[in-house]
Formats: C-alpha cells, structure tokens, sequence
C-alpha cells in the first residue's frame, strides 16, 4: 500500500512538474535563507555564554545627570570602586578591573609588532571569567607586577615555533616577562584581548584611590543569592557620598551586546532591534515560501477534485486520502530541504562576508544546525502540506461529479487572495525599508562632520619607552622630514583622532569653571599640536589655535558642546575664561563642534590641550592619489628615526568609516534578502497566473476570435493583481512606517522621510508583480486561437 502511495505520488510530481520545481524551488530558498539567519540570531544571543558565571557577572557603569536631566551612560568607571565594593557590600563576591591600554608595539629581538588589543586586569580576572590557558599557571597569572599574558595567535605572531614562555618582552615603556599563553578569545565576548598586563602598570601613572578620572572597566561576581535591587540600592548610597551627578549601576554582561547604548565600549554593540528585525524577515520568507506552495496546490485543486472523488467512491477513506495528499507535500518537502542544504552549503562563505561576523562556518557539525532543521521540516509540512490535504479530501463524491464546483470555491479563492496581499504587503515593508536604510547612511555621509578628514595617513607613533624630550625631538625632525615629501601638505601629532577607539581619550568630570560647581558632565580630552586644527580644517569660532611655544601648557581649546555645558553665553564669552582641568588653564579658542565619534552620536564634549610629547599618532594630509608611492616614502622618513621599529599605517577616513559599517552590512543583508524575498513571491505569482491561464485557455481562444486584442488579454489577468497589490500597499506602508521609526531611534541626526519613498515601494511592488502577470499573459495572447480552442 505505502509503496502504491509513493508511486501515485511520484507519477502526480512529475505529471505537474513545472508546479512542483515552482514549489520546490520557493520552499528550498525560504528555508535556506531562514537557516542562515536562524544561525546569525543564535550566534548574536550566544554572547558571553563561554563563560560558565555568566549569569552571575555584572559590569558596573555611570548614569551621569545634569541636575534631574540624564545625560548619557558611561562605561567606564574609577579604579577605587572594585576594591569599595567588595569591602563594603557583601553581595559581591570577587570583583576585577580591565583598563584598555589600546594599541601598543611589543618588541622582542630587536623587532617591533604592533599589538592591536593590550588590556591591564587585575590577577582575579580569570577567577570570574573563562579563559583557557595554553601555557603558565593560571592561579598565578598577573599576580606579578612584571607578568605579560599573550593570546595564541599574537604569541607565534611575535615568536615564530619558539617557546615564548619567559621570554623578556618591551611593552611601551615597561619591561616583561611572558608568564603565560591562553586561546584566542572567542568573537561571541564583548571584550577580547591580544595581550593582558597587570593593573597595576596603569595605576602606576594616576592615583588608584582617584574619583575624578574614569577610565577602566568594572565587573562584580555576585554572592549566591544575592539581590541585585539591593547592591544598585547600596551604589547610589556610594555615589552620593562619593561622587556629585553621577549614580553607578550593576547591569548583567549578557545584556551587553544586544542592549548596550552606553558610552565607551570596549567594542561596538550588536543590535537587539536588528536581530529581531532580521527573524522577523526569516520568519515571513518562510511563511511566503509555504503559502506558495498552498496557493498553488489549492489553486490546482479542481484538477485533483476528480481523482479524490472516484477514490472516495472505489472505497478510500477521508483519512487515506490525507495521507496520500500529505505523503506528496512530504516528498516536495523533502526534495526542497535537500535543495535548501546545498544552498546553504554553498552560500556559508558569501553570507559569512555579508554579516561581517566569523561565525562557525562548519555549522553542518552543530547540534543545533540539525535540531532546527528537524523542526523546520516538520513546519514546513505542516504549514504547506496539511492544509491542501484536509481541503482536497473533505468534498464529497456527489459534488466533486457535478462539473460545475470542480472549479474551486469562493472559499477557496479567498484564502488565495489574501495570502497573495500578505506576500506583497511584505514585499512593500521590505522595499521600503531598504531605501530608508540607504537614505539615511547617505545623509549621514553627506553630513558636515566639523572637519575634513580625507587624504590623511596616520602613522601609529606608539610609546616606545624614550623620555619625552627625546619624543619631542624626534617628532619635531621626522615632521620636518616629512613635510619635505612632495606629496606631504601638512603634518600633525596628536594623542588622538576622530575615528580612533575611544580609550585613546582621556575622560574627566572634574572640569568647571573657576568659582563654579562640578557639573557632573564627562569631558573627553586629548594632546594635540599647532597644526592639529589647520590639517583638519577644523573652524575656529572664536578666540586662536596653539603657537609653537611651551606657554600653551596651561592653555586648552574647546568646542561648541564644552561651551554649552560649562554655562557660558557663547564663543567669544568663553575665550580668556579659567575652567579648572588637572589644575588652572585658560580657553583660547573655540572650535565648531566636530564629529570625534560616529555621525549617529550626539556632539561630545571636547577639551584640547597642548603636549606633543604625549603623541600617539603622526598625521600626514597628503595631495596625491598614489597613495602607495606615499606610504612607501613615509616609512623610509619612519626607519631613518625608528630603525626596527615597525611602520603602522592607516587612513583616517577609512578608519573613521569603520564606525558605520555594522549598519552598512544591514543595508547589505536586508537589500539581498529583500530581492530573494521578490523572487520568491514572484515565483508564487508566476505559478498561480500560469495556472489561470492554463484554466482559461478557452476563454482566450474566443476573446481572440471575437477581436480582443494582446493589451485587452493583458488587462483581462493584470487588474484583479493591481486591485491585491494596492490591498497590500494599504497594509504594508504603516508597517515600514513603524519599522523606519523604531531603526532610527539610534541616531542622533536623522534624515527626513518623505512620503515618496514609502509611495515608490509600493510601486516598485507593483511594477513587478505587474511584470510578472504580464509576461506569462502575452504569451498566452499570442497563441493562434485555433490551438486554444483544440485544446478543449
């Protein structure tokens, strides 16, 4: 019996191929696309799972306030806090801090390597956090002042197949000895790291009982059962005693991720809204995929009533033609879940480079790769395959004989209908979206950022341990040698730049003017030269810019943002004017305010001060495209004054773009699977009209011969698509309405929105489904009317 069931259902398959590879085809794209974003959605919410204390970390941060008006939420906190916390308030079972070092040059055997993520932590880092050791002794890890921990990828980087365990290596200015190697830190954490060093290196240079300089990280461990209402009640009791505008909260590290709007973190957060938006489209193509296969099977059900009927009299029960509906549904299904795999197998290393995540490529070897496809396949022939079978099995043998119902229902129409206006109520929201998207990462770049940061190369001037007259002397002769390249305009140091992580910046909320109150507000600060300003085009508002003079030392410019929030009625009020800054300096100069960090952020306020020696970066503005000749010149300038040390470059307009290119790979994902999210509605579309018009061949013939002409026949199958696509435009435009306004939340500047855009989705909708009808209705036009009616 089964095996006559396969059979029937076989020879059915491929009676009806052209539908079946239609169905086929739709099924298999909406379940691969669905499975590769199943695997992006997991990948985002797996973050911080590595560690096995996960659920009972929590990183401290500060709420900073204006009086009652909250400002923003900082990340980084005082190297005090840690050690008060666990003195004074047993819910916090161990504590550690991590301070950003930033990008540091190691060098070992007279070679010099640029180390991108250099971390000082403090030794009970690894009682909290999971960390596989490689080599060393964990338990006494950092607890040496002298200890530096490399992770495997920067220890063969650095020593090649040589042992690196006790080897002596220059981190900046300190000497170290390699005291353990552990795993690379995997990319589902919020903080990674290349090199770990003691704390207390970067103790060494601030007091560690400060309260006015924030700049580490802090992460507590809470006592079992705990209550974490009770521990953030006990850290406004401490920031009112210890701070004045600020409240510290205790926040879990699994929130961090998808949820994180605060200042300076580590990395740039993922998206929570994004995620959503992203299973919201899996889910959708899914379902678009399934009602393909409804909208067809029960479109073509007349042609399948018959043979339901005639089983029914010879004997068949309702039941057995369920299972012989549904075992066809199975085989479609299968066909198309096998199609799907391939399809997935294939696209991995495209879609890796799309998401812009190192995801686990061999995804086929995880647990649950398979489980999902196991209930996805079940889905699937549920959603696709029950429906139909119930339908067709359910009309009795009297009224499928009778000629006139083997046409399909009302009933039946109706469903096809509305799945149809649900497909392209969709297609609209996706459509639309992805022009909001491109529109907004236009405005963005089109904005005036403050500043013009083209054709600068930036060379990583990292400490090399020299005291800082020798660092003065040596920027002052490589910026003379360089200036001396033809290409060379302009040649800047500075401590700093737009773009570049934010550890590099110094943060304080100890700055107010003479006389006045703190304001609680978080500064950020960096060294910069004379001609910091002119290379970047920068404005100056009021007041002048640094002289090449050891009086700038207690001098310090300020932007539009510092003015407002130190009170003062405008530039020119604020030039002259004494704020306190580590000590007593006077503004001489405000400068328009400039994008330091991404276009989607507000305006920071910023204070420059004058130290040449506390340079990290040498910045060239260069008037030249041959930026290989360039580069090639500048290190030659480089080796002359740093021989063995190595030459770090970057372009700061390149770097800088760095900041939007999480939202440039959404407008990626979302255009790539807006189009696959057509083609398979199109697909669906195209069945169904070729289905019509197989139905009503007849009807064609004698229009034909009764004078209509190919517009006419058109018209006869496009208008009742026209009438559905408006239906759609109805439903889909408040939906990306919404959509536009909940992705926007997160940026400062905003394009406007017009009612166009959302208008031209719908038409877009509708010139191809349009497209779509039409090409297969003219075909059928221009058949001779004698074959139509031959047919029959």
């Amino acid at each position: 019996m089964l095996r006559n069931n396969f059979k029937i259902a076989y020879r059915s398959i491929w009676k009806d191929r052209i539908y079946s590879a239609i169905n086929i085809v739709g099924l298999a794209l909406a379940t691969a696309i669905f499975l590769l974003i199943i695997h992006y959605v997991r990948f985002e919410h797996s973050y911080e799972n590595i560690h096995a204390k996960a659920d009972q970390i929590y990183r401290v941060t500060l709420d900073i306030y204006n009086g009652a008006e909250y400002v923003t939420t900082d990340c980084e906190t005082y190297p005090q806090l840690g050690p008060t916390m666990l003195k004074d308030m047993p819910e916090v079972k161990n504590y550690t801090r991590i301070e950003h070092v930033g990008n540091t040059e190691i060098k070992y055997d007279n070679k010099g390597f640029i180390v991108d993520k250099v971390y000082a932590a403090d030794s009970q880092y690894f009682s909290i956090f999971n960390i596989d050791f490689i080599q060393g002794d964990k338990s006494r890890a950092l607890t040496g002042p002298d200890q530096a921990l490399l992770s495997e990828t920067t220890a063969k980087k650095i020593f090649l197949a040589e042992n690196p365990m006790g080897k002596v290596l220059q981190v900046g200015k300190f000497t170290l000895t390699v005291a353990g190697i552990f795993k690379d830190i995997p990319e589902n954490t919020h903080l990674k790291f290349d090199l770990l060093v003691p704390f207390s290196i970067v103790t060494k240079t601030k007091m560690e009982n400060d309260w006015t300089s924030n700049n580490n990280f802090t992460y507590v461990e809470l006592a079992p059962g705990a209550s974490l209402t009770a521990l953030n009640q006990k850290l406004a009791t401490l920031s009112k005693q210890r701070l004045k505008s600020e409240i510290m909260t205790a926040g879990p590290i699994k929130d961090i991720h998808l949820h994180s709007k605060r200042t300076y973190e580590p990395e740039p957060p993922g998206n929570a809204g994004t995620v959503k938006f992203l299973l919201i489209i899996a889910i959708l193509i899914l379902v678009i995929g399934s009602v393909n296969y409804v909208n067809l099977t029960t479109a073509r059900s007349s042609e399948r009533l018959k043979e339901a009927g005639i089983r029914k009299v010879l004997g068949s029960t309702r039941l057995g033609l369920i299972r012989q509906f549904f075992l066809e549904s199975l085989i479609v299904n299968l066909l198309a879940f096998i199609l799907a795999l391939a399809l997935v197998y294939i696209s991995i290393p495209y879609y890796l480079q799309l998401v812009g995540k190192p995801l686990n490529a061999d995804i086929f070897h995880a647990y649950s790769f398979w489980t999902t496809c196991a209930l996805l396949f079940g889905l699937n022939c549920l959603l696709s395959g029950l429906q139909p079978a119930i339908m067709l099995s359910a009309v009795k043998p009297v009224v499928i004989m009778n000629r006139s119902s083997a046409r399909g229902g009302a009933k039946g129409g109706a469903l096809r209908r509305t799945l149809v206006v649900g497909q392209f109520a969709v297609a609209v929201v996706v459509i639309a979206f992805t022009i909001v998207i491109y529109r907004q990462l236009q405005f963005m770049r089109q904005q005036d950022k403050g500043m013009n940061i083209e054709q600068i190369l930036v060379i990583n001037d990292l400490e090399d341990g020299k005291n800082d007259s020798v660092r003065v002397s040596l920027h002052e002769a490589m910026r003379n040698d360089l200036l001396k390249l033809s290409a060379a305009k302009e040649v800047s140091a500075t401590g700093a730049l737009p773009g570049v992580d934010a550890s590099y910046m110094n943060t304080t909320n100890n700055v107010m003017r003479l006389g006045a109150e703190r304001n609680g507000y978080n500064f950020s600060t960096y060294a910069v030269d004379s001609s910091f300003v002119p290379m970047m085009k920068m404005t100056l508002l009021a007041g002048r810019n640094f002289s090449n003079s050891a009086s700038n030392n207690r001098e310090v410019l300020i932007n539009e943002e510092s003015v407002r929030l130190l009170g003062f009625s405008s530039p020119e009020k604020a030039v002259g004017q004494v704020i306190t800054y580590h000590g007593q300096v006077t503004v001489i100069g405000v400068v328009k305010n400039f994008s330091q960090l991404s276009m989607k952020e507000a305006p920071i306020p910023m204070i420059n001060y004058y130290r040449p020696d506390d340079a990290k970066y040498i910045s060239v503005k260069i008037n030249t495209d041959d930026a290989g000749k360039v580069i090639a010149a500048a290190e030659k300038v480089w080796l002359a004054h740093y021989p063995g040390r190595a030459f770090d470059y970057f372009f700061l307009d390149q770097l800088y773009n760095q900041q939007y290119k999480s939202d440039v790979q959404f407008g990626q994902i979302i255009s790539v699977f807006s189009l696959l999210t057509i083609f398979i509605t199109c697909l669906g579309l195209l069945g169904l009209t070729a289905h019509n018009i197989a139905r009503r061949t007849k009807e064609i013939g004698i229009r034909k011969v009764l004078g209509a002409s190919v517009t006419e026949i058109v018209h006869l199958f496009a208008r009742d698509y026209v009438k559905l696509v408006l239906l759609a435009m109805v439903i889909g435009i408040p939906i990306a309405l919404w959509a536009e306004q909940q992705w926007l939340k997160d940026f400062a500047l905003r394009a406007s929105m017009p009612w166009w855009i959302f208008a031209s989705a719908g038409g877009v909708t509708l010139l191809i489904a349009l497209l779509t009808v039409s090409l297969q209705s003219v075909r059928a036009a221009l058949v001779n009317p004698v074959d139509s009616l031959g047919s029959e």
